[in-house]
C-alpha cells in the first residue's frame, strides 16, 4: 500500500489558523444567580432582608437584577410595602416595588404578592425593606431575586 504524504505547506497553514472563538446563545447564563430568603417578621414597622452576602460581586463587575418576586403576609387589617435598595459606587438607588393584595377583604391574613421584571444594577448593596403600618404584630416574607454578573 502506498503511503500518502501531506505537503509541508499544508501542515504549516493548519497550525497558523486561529481557533474559532466560541460563541454562546446566552452568555449571561454563565454568571447567572438566583437566591431567595424568607423571614419571620417580628413586631416592627420595618424589616430589612439583605442579599449582599449571597450575591458575590467581584471587583470591576456589577450585579444585574432582572426579576424580583415576593410574598408578604401580615394580619388581615394591615398593609405592607416593598422597597429594593441597590448601589453603584456611592450612588444609592431606592426602588419602590408595587405589591398587590391577594387575600379577600376581612381575611385573617393579608397576602401581598409582587412579581417585577426589571433591570436594577448594583456593585455592592442588594437589600429589601418591608414596611408595615403596624409595628406590634408578626408577619412573614419571602423574596426571590434572579439576575447575572456583568462587566462594569
Amino acid at each position: 500500500m502506498a503511503e500518502t504524504k501531506t505537503p509541508v505547506r499544508a501542515k504549516v497553514d493548519s497550525v497558523r489558523k486561529p481557533a474559532k472563538a466560541k460563541t454562546c446563545a446566552d452568555c449571561k447564563a454563565f454568571s447567572a444567580f438566583q437566591y431567595w430568603k424568607d423571614q419571620t417578621l417580628s413586631p416592627s414597622f420595618n424589616w430589612e432582608i439583605d442579599f449582599s452576602s449571597l450575591v458575590n460581586i467581584p471587583a470591576g463587575k456589577r450585579a444585574v437584577i432582572e426579576l424580583v418576586t415576593s410574598l408578604i403576609e401580615v394580619p388581615g387589617n394591615e398593609t405592607a410595602r416593598l422597597r429594593l435598595y441597590t448601589s453603584l459606587g456611592s450612588a444609592p438607588s431606592n426602588l419602590d416595588l408595587a405589591v398587590e393584595r391577594q387575600s379577600a377583604t376581612g381575611a385573617a391574613t393579608a397576602q401581598y404578592i409582587a412579581t417585577h421584571p426589571l433591570r436594577a444594577y448594583s456593585d455592592n448593596l442588594i437589600a429589601f425593606n418591608i414596611n408595615r403600618d403596624n409595628g406590634s404584630t408578626t408577619g412573614y416574607a419571602l423574596i426571590c431575586i434572579s439576575g447575572y454578573i456583568a462587566d462594569n
